[in-house]
Order: structure tokens, then sequence, then C-alpha cells
């Protein structure tokens, strides 16, 4: 393989324009393809094959609910404290409404008032308004989305009322914008100190922009053919950026190195040496890093299948890049590039302390990297997982304002409602059914943190109330009770006059109106809180707890509900199986839990035989593996600390401590271990290298550390430069990924790459180097 990307080294620089042309024709296609097909991310986190999920094609066959479907909460507040059912407000809302259904009815299914409703807060300053969309939520369009909140903003916000907005046509994607500049100015700064020239440092620049545009390109015309959750958008974008930026800068460093050799001077000739070298550990770690994150596929779980294959993709073309457009934009501007001004000779004669205490002191350097990273685990002791949550946005993001306004107004449990589904026994009457129904309601309703088990209408007796039939027995009852109640009056004063008469009759009548309602209210609330299905096979409940989505006791409440259910199965063949965005995210972090040891043990045994083959060794990836685990769990400390704990919560722009992501684990093991290998490769192929012209391990550290070390620290400063800069993101999803990549590399490369694994080799001399059939078995030390 080495003479073979020699050879295509040579042939890239002497065809630069025709590499060139290439690539500008592949990106103009690319462009050109989204801007006819568009892009569809989808906001849901989607995970088949658990009960929450399984039971929502039921939902929606049975009971004509899609948990799919665009959805829209409008909360207005009255901010004076004073009723929501004011006369000039109700008229607002209720023709803001009107308007709305008429104007976007071909999009809209259904748009209720609060007063139609009745989602009123008990204190009557607050109303919901409850919109669902005929269209999953990804294809709602954003005109309609944008048009209904302007509608609001303009006919119902004053001065004395607040209208804010949720749902999940609401989640936009967020791609960084000027994260990304941040994190590339940053990483064109520490280019420029490391080379000193301006056209130097902007090449790795602009070979990883153009790799990760066409990247991310592919990734937006697969949301065409495949369900892409948005948030993979971002993991893609963040990872493209930051290795191609860190392919193209090793590459481009072996070039300036290989044109100080004496041997390969020659541009052309120093080009196929640095891909013949250079460039086999920058595809050796590119692939690295994709079967991580294709790994991400063995969990079994869609979004972190789609997250792990976008960013896989992004990968390729970063690696692509590095390997075919970087080396003709160098051939292109050959002749501002200049050689390496220090040979290895020097640069080992040059090295600084670190370089030293790890050559001459390796044991304290493993004791002193081993207690920082032991320390930054032990947060990771009391990490929560969760999913995102609108309460743990920005206060000025109007999700979190709505989420917010309805804790206080409806309760914290509003924001965690959870749909029961109940599979009942077929063998049993509708009259057998219903009983079982009032058992389990009933005892639902009385377990702890329950706030309500949400009312639900009598169709039927609504039906019946509305019909001329019912309304003309009404009119006679109204009837004969007014004429009773003014004629029992009369006997207890007979010279009433026919004034009073009609006082009383008045009276009587709205008397009798008022029990009617109550009647009418009672009669149209069923029973028990179910809605059963016309084929009566199911029964459906709305649970409202007492606290919100990222409480521990409403992950309690699920868990027990679930315990009961299978109670209930064997006792009466019958089992309730909760949905619903909260359930399914408790359900997700159940399964997460379980996949992190699987996924781990996968990726790390196919790295380990890949490293194994790669340097002919058993110790060097057995300890490659425990200074990864070593790193991850510092990084799950570390973000613990931050995005849990809340340390320096003002620093990073954190409004609320909230639970670890759920998946964030498997995602940061995926890309961290594939990025820590990209070190790993870096800086024990350069001491292998020298180990097998010298035989002398210390002597191959000393000259790894000094050759590699600038360039990976460099590299390290990038990535944690750009998943450092994606923290400055509202979306505390997008932020907890950011911070925690950034926390991964910091320890890897600069506790774990650059102290222990060398450390290591240099403790355990020969005996790294020992493998069968290896023709470094013949050196000693």
């Amino acid at each position: 393989m080495q003479s073979g990307l020699t050879s295509f080294g040579k042939w890239v620089y002497n065809n630069k324009f025709k590499a060139l042309t290439a690539w500008l024709v592949m990106l103009v296609a690319f462009v050109s393809a989204v801007g006819m097909l568009g892009s569809h991310f989808n906001e849901n986190l989607k995970i088949s094959g658990i009960p929450s999920t399984d039971i929502q094609k039921v939902l929606e066959k049975q009971f004509d609910q899609s948990v799919d479907a665009g959805s829209m909460t409008v909360v207005v507040e009255n901010t004076n404290d004073k009723s929501i059912n004011n006369r000039n407000q109700k008229k607002e809302i209720n023709a803001t409404v009107k308007a709305l259904k008429s104007k976007y009815g071909s999009q809209i299914k259904s748009i209720t008032s609060p007063y139609e409703s009745q989602s009123i807060s008990s204190d009557k300053t607050t109303g919901m308004v409850n919109i669902t969309f005929k269209k999953d939520s990804n294809l709602v369009s954003d005109k309609a989305i944008s048009g209904i909140q302007k509608k609001f903003r303009n006919k119902v916000k004053d001065s004395n009322t607040k209208v804010s907005f949720s749902g999940n046509v609401l989640s936009m994607p967020d791609i960084g914008g000027l994260s990304e500049i941040i994190g590339i100015a940053i990483a064109f700064i520490l280019m420029l100190v490391l080379f000193k020239s301006f056209i130097t440092a902007g090449l790795p620049i602009i070979s990883a922009i153009i790799g990760l545009v066409t990247g991310l390109m592919t990734i937006m015309i697969g949301t065409n053919f495949f369900s892409i959750v948005s948030v993979a958008q971002t993991l893609a974008v963040m990872i493209t950026l930051a290795v191609g930026i860190d392919y193209a800068l090793f590459i481009i460093h072996r070039y300036k190195s290989e044109l100080a050799n004496s041997d390969t001077t020659e541009p052309d000739n120093a080009m196929g040496a640095t891909l013949g070298s250079a460039g086999s550990s920058v595809l050796f770690a590119g692939i690295t890093v994709m079967v991580a994150l294709v790994g991400l596929v063995f969990i079994r779980i869609d979004f972190l299948t789609q997250m792990g294959i976008a960013s896989a993709v992004g990968v390729l073309f970063a690696v692509l890049s590095a390997m075919t457009l970087l080396p003709a934009l160098i051939s292109l501007f050959s002749k501002f590039i200049k050689p390496a001004s220090v040979n290895t000779e020097q640069a080992v004669k040059k090295t600084g302390v670190v370089t030293k205490t790890v050559a001459n002191h390796p044991f304290v350097m493993v004791i002193l990297s081993l207690a920082v990273l032991i320390g930054f685990m032990v947060p990771s002791s009391h990490m929560r997982l969760g999913m995102p949550f609108d309460g743990s946005l920005p206060t000025d993001n109007t999700r979190r304002q709505a989420y917010d306004t309805i804790s206080d107004k409806f309760g914290a449990g509003a924001n965690s409602t959870m749909i029961g589904v109940v599979k009942l026994d077929s063998s049993n009457s509708l009259k057998e059914n219903k009983q079982i129904l009032k058992k389990v309601t009933s005892k639902v309703e009385n377990y702890d943190n329950v706030d309500q088990l949400m009312p639900v209408v009598n169709e039927k007796a609504v039906k019946a109330a509305k019909s001329p039939q019912f309304q003309q027995k009404l009119k006679v009852e109204g009837k004969k009770f007014v004429q009773k109640k003014v004629m029992a009056e009369m006997m207890k004063n007979p010279a009433m006059t026919p004034k009073q008469q009609k006082i009383l009759a008045q009276k009587y009548t709205l008397q009798f109106k008022k029990l009617v309602t109550e009647r009418t209210k009672k009669a149209a609330i069923s029973s028990i809180p179910v809605k059963i299905s016309k084929d009566h096979k199911y029964a459906r409940f709305i649970l409202m707890p007492e606290n919100g989505p990222e409480s521990a006791k409403t992950e309690k409440l699920a868990q027990k509900i679930n315990s009961y259910s299978k109670k209930l199965q064997k006792s009466d063949n019958t089992k309730i199986i909760l949905t619903g965005s909260n359930a399914v995210n408790i359900d997700i972090s159940k399964k997460l839990n379980n996949a992190i040891p699987m996924f781990t043990a996968i990726v790390m045994v196919i790295a380990f035989v890949l490293l194994m083959i790669m340097f002919r060794s058993f110790v060097i990836p057995l300890f490659a593996m425990v200074g990864f685990g070593l790193s991850v769990f510092a990084s799950f400390g570390f973000t613990t600390l931050v995005m849990q704990d809340g340390v320096m919560k003002s620093f990073f722009g954190i409004s609320v401590g909230a639970p670890i992501l759920a998946f964030l684990p498997v995602v940061m093991i995926g890309v961290l271990f594939g990025l820590a290998m990209d070190y790993e490769v870096f800086m024990v192929s350069r001491i292998r290298e020298t180990y097998l012209l010298t035989g002398d391990t210390k002597y191959a550290v000393k000259t790894g550390l000094a050759e590699s070390g600038p360039v990976i620290v460099t590299a390290a400063l990038i990535m944690i430069a750009v998943f450092g800069s994606f923290a400055l993101s509202s979306d505390p999803t997008v932020k907890s990924i950011g911070i925690s990549l950034a926390g991964g590399v910091l320890f890897d490369a600069f506790f774990v790459r650059l102290i222990f694994v060398p450390a290591m080799i240099n403790l355990l001399g020969k005996i790294n180097w020992y493998f069968p059939g290896a023709t470094h078995n013949k050196f000693k030390n």
C-alpha cells in the first residue's frame, strides 16, 4: 500500500489541475443537487425495538394520534395577573385561532383555543392553544410555522400579554455558524505559529472546508432518501472540520520535513514520500475513526445509526480531501512552501522539559498522568443520564419561556406527560375490561409523584347532549322546574305581583341553566379517565406527573408503572405500555446504558486488531486501549462537573444543570476513540520507524516526541478549538457534545498520547516490540 500511495502522491503533484478540476466538478454537482432537492432533516430522536416506540403504531391506528406529527403549543399569559377570560382577550385569541384555521387549514389537522379545550391555568391568567399539523414535524413548512408565530405576536401579544411557543416543529437544526468561524480562526492562528507562513497555514483550512462542504452536501442529499436526525448534521460538521484540518496538518507538516530530507528534495518525490508515510497514517487513522463511528450501528438505535453514518461520510470526504485535494493545492502553491528548518537530529537535541522527563523519568510521568486522569474521573461516579428537554435551553429562547410558564402555571409535570396504552384481554366483555381499567387507573393515580390522570371526554354523552331530542327534553324540564319553583313561592306569598313572578321566573331559569351546565359537564367526563378504542382492544390514558422530565422521580414513576404492568399481565392478561416523548426518552436512556459496554467492547476489539497489525505488537495496542479508557472516563467526569453539577456554568453559558445526554457517552466513545487512535498512530508510527532504524527504544521515544509532538499539540489544540467553539451554541445538546469532546481531546492528547503512552513504551523497552515473526524482535535494549 505504501508504494502505491507514494506513486499516487507523485501523480497528483504532477497532475494538479486534473485533481482540482475533479473536485470542482464534484462540488458544483453536489451543491446543485442540494439546490434542487433541498434537505429534510428530522428532529425526532427515534429508536425502534422498545415498547414505547413499538406501541406508537397502535396509538396512531386506534386513536388517530401520531407522535411524529408536527405540533405547536402557543402559551398566552396575562402578565398583569388578570383573567385570560376577559372579553377583549378572549375575542382576540378566538379570532386569531379562526384566522389561522382558515389560512392554514390545508396544513393544520386541528387547532383548539384554550376556551374550547379548557387549557386554562387554575389562576385563570394563562391559556394554551394546541396545534397539530397533518404532516410529520420535519415536513411542516417554515412559512406556516413563522406565519402562526407572527399572527399571535401581532394580534395577541401586547404590553400586558406574553406569548411563547413550544413544539417539535420549532426545533430547527443548529450547525453552528459562528462556532465554525471561531474554530477555523483559532486553527489558522495555531498553524500560523507552527508554520510561520500564511499560505502554508491556509492550505489545510481550504482543504478541510472543501471536504466539509462536499461531505455536508452528500448528507443533505441523503435526507431526501433516508431519515436523518438534525443533530447528525451538527456532529458531522464538528468531526469533519476537526479531522479535516488535522489530517491536512499532518500531511503538510510531513511534506515540509521531506523537502528538508536530502533524498526527497524534489517536490514531487517529497509528496510521494509524504503520502507513502504520513498519507498511510492518515488513511489508517481515517478508517479507524470511520469504524468507530459506524460502530454506532451495532447499538441498534435509529438516530445513533444516522449520526454515526453521517459523521463517517464526513470523515471519508475529509480523508479524500487531505489525500487528493491538498497535494494538488500544495503543488499549486509550491513556491510558498519552504522545507522544515530543523532536521530530526536537531529536533531531538532541542527537546523540551516534557520530552526529557518522559525519556529520563518515565515512571514519574506515568504516575503524574494517572493522577490527573483519575482525579477528573471521580465526578463520573454520580453522572446521571437523560434526554434533551426545553428547560435546559437559554432563558431568551421561546421554547424555554413556554416551558417555564407551563411549569409555573400548570405544574412541572405538564411538561412531562406520558401516554399509557392499555392492551386489554380480548376474551373479556367490555364491562369486565372497564372494571379492570377502573382498578388500573385507580392504582396508577395513587402512585407517588402522580399529579393526575387527565380527564377524558365522554364523546357519546356530548353528542347526545347536542341532539335536538335532548334539547327539547331540556326545554320541557326547564319549564316544569321554573313553574314548580315559582308556584312554591306564590303559595308562600299569594299577593305576589306579576312583575315579581317574572323576576322569580328569570332567577329560576338561570338556576336551571347552571344545574344543566354542571350536569352536562359531569356527564361529558368519562367516569374512568381512559379512552377505549372502537374495537375495545385497547384503552389510552394520559398521565401528568408532579415533576418535570429531568427529574429522577419521573423516571422512577415510569419504572414503577412498568413493574405494575408485569404483575397486571399475569393477573388479568392486561398490559400497560407507556409512550410519548418522555416515556421514549426514559426507554432510550435505559437501552443506551445497556448498550455502552457492548459497543465499547466491539470498537476496542476491532481497533486492537488493527493497531496490532499496523505496529506488529501486542503491548502497544493494549496500553492504547488502557489510555483511551482513562481519557474517556476523565472526559465523563469533566462533562458531569460542567453540565450536570453546574461548575463554571456562567463561563460556559449553561442556564441550568441537567442530566448528561443519554446518547453522549456512546457518541463520545465512538468519536474520541477514533480521534485518540489518530494521535496514537501518528506518534507511535514515528517511534516505530526510528526503532526499526536504531533498535533504541529510548531514542525512538525522544524522536517521536520531538518530531510528532509539536504537530500533535497543534492538532489537539485545533480539535479543542473546533469542538470548544460549539460550546458557544445556545442549543444544550450541541453545547454538551462540544464541551465533552473538547475535554476528551485535552485529556487524551496531552496526558495519554504525549505522556502516558510514550512513558510506558520507554518503561517496557523491548517488550513493546515482541510479535511472532516481526523483524524488530532482533533488537535488544
